[in-house]
């Protein structure tokens, strides 16, 4: 074998790889949309009659956060009609001009249950300020709302119930809700979101698969908190770092489909991208730290083939990009004979991944909106355009897992200000796309040009939602509790 031919079979092996990765992920979410909608809805059992409320305490993490948020999630947790008392505390480590502002906010609340707990240093950033909260309180349920979340009076009473009814229960997450809204970032960002709890979420907790906590909207029983270890910084993702323990310990977790918290979208695409790059980053984190504990645990192979599935949602974009960067060379290199035609044919499995996330989002859009059939086909290109927006900023956090690198926690920026997003990289990628396509119809690949002219579309499509200067929603300012769908 010559040298040029060594590289040819490299880079189509390479392929091979990334399409394997995307074909079984696509497989994974086809599978949970599959048990979506064949298995019904598991009910939440009932505390048993005349049962005690415990004791609750609801736990807001802020880090400099504008203080009508911040007042409009101490309003919401105030208006909870739990029968039991409710503990809130404002988790603050906020800078001292914004401290102070929350200390006033708090202040003004301190009859009515609000305590303002800061720290002077930010160690193990949310999941150290969890735990510093933890130490705080005896009560032996805790509820995590972020402060862009409005939970309804219902929420907390309905999220608890079932752990009244299940002592083998560790946590009850509750579905996010979205308000809709005009522009193609905010659809985008909503498409994203209702498949993970409408699709995965539901289809695990519907066939009793093992369930990731979402970082909020939830509620914890302590004593699982404690069993698994404790909230831990070791991650960027501690909300699935510590599901993933206590799980691992045989505790068990529930989605409340029906009970929906209202949030509020990142209000900028830089924001959005800055969010899913930590979240991706965080489950490679989680993966590369505690995928030996998983295996080694006692839970079924079912359940630990569907938490490292989860977990492998980090790799689907590094794939993706790969993909998007080889693909072109591949089908050259199969038009010019350097590799039978066929194994490019044999490589295009990563059309599965892109059947499996369509299945997938449009059995999210039918739950959610099951009189739109129009709207719900024409919201698919926009879901499609998300991934290849998000491409560049998580691949490179991945990356930096992977190789062990730490990094800050990054919150997600809460208003709309901020620099326009310059799309440098999305363009070098539609450039290359188009590049790419060209070359595939000058050397007669014509089985690779209809997956790459995907592609471009996709790089075009990713070049204009990062330029766009839209806001997806007006999180920096206070709006009233919704009613959630």
């Amino acid at each position: 074998m010559t040298a040029l031919a060594a590289v040819a079979w490299g880079v189509v092996a390479l392929y091979a790889l990334a399409t394997a990765v995307l074909a079984g992920l696509g497989l994974h979410v086809a599978a949970l949309a599959a048990v979506r909608q064949v298995r019904p809805a598991r009910p939440l059992p009932p505390p048993p009659p005349g049962t005690p409320w415990p004791d609750v305490v609801v736990q807001l993490p802020v880090y400099a956060e504008p203080p009508a948020l911040v007042a409009r999630a101490l309003d919401a947790a105030l208006a909870s009609d739990y029968p039991g008392r409710v503990e809130i505390q404002l988790l603050d480590d906020s800078p001292p001009p914004a401290r102070r502002e929350n200390a006033a906010l708090c202040a003004a609340r301190r009859a009515r249950g609000v305590r303002h707990l800061p720290r002077a240093h930010r160690d193990g950033f949310k999941g150290g300020a969890l735990a510093h909260g933890l130490r705080q309180t005896g009560a032996p349920l805790a509820a995590v709302f972020d402060i862009d979340f409005r939970p309804e009076p219902g929420v907390l009473q309905a999220l608890v119930a079932p752990l009244l009814a299940d002592p083998g229960l560790a946590f009850v997450q509750a579905r996010w809700h979205h308000d809709p809204a005009p522009t193609m970032l905010a659809r985008a960002q909503a498409a994203v979101l209702d498949v993970h709890f409408v699709v995965e979420q539901a289809g695990r907790d519907r066939a009793g698969l093992p369930l990731v906590f979402n970082g909020t909207a939830g509620v914890w029983r302590v004593a699982a908190i404690e069993d698994a270890g404790g909230w831990s910084g070791e991650t960027l993702a501690e909300d699935s770092d510590l599901a993933l323990r206590a799980q691992a310990r045989g505790w068990r977790a529930r989605l409340a489909e029906d009970t929906a918290v209202p949030a509020d979208l990142p209000a900028t695409v830089g924001a959005w991208r800055r969010q899913q790059a930590r979240w991706a980053k965080g489950l490679a984190e989680v993966a590369r730290r505690r995928g030996g504990l998983l295996w080694r645990s006692a839970l079924p192979v079912g359940s630990k083939v569907a938490l490292s599935a989860h977990l492998a949602l980090s790799l689907s974009l590094p794939a993706l990009l790969t993909l998007m960067l080889l693909h072109p060379v591949v089908g050259v290199i199969a038009g010019v004979g350097a590799v039978p035609g066929a194994v490019l044919a044999a490589l295009n499995i990563g059309t599965v991944a892109l059947g499996g996330l369509v299945a997938a989002h449009l059995v999210a859009l039918r739950a959610l909106h099951p009189g739109a059939v129009g709207a719900r086909w024409r919201r698919i290109p926009e879901a499609l355009v998300a991934p290849v927006a998000l491409v560049l900023p998580a691949s490179r956090a991945v990356g930096e897992a992977l190789r062990g690198r730490r990094t800050p926690f990054l919150r997600t920026p809460k208003t709309a200000e901020g620099p326009r997003e310059r799309g440098r990289g999305e363009m070098a990628l539609a450039a290359y796309a188009l590049v790419g396509l060209a070359a595939l119809v000058g050397v007669g690949a014509w089985g690779a040009v209809p997956f790459q002219a995907a592609l471009a579309v996709g790089c075009l499509g990713a070049v204009r939602a990062v330029r766009a200067r839209t806001r997806a929603s007006s999180a920096a300012e206070p709006s009233p509790v919704r009613r959630a769908a």
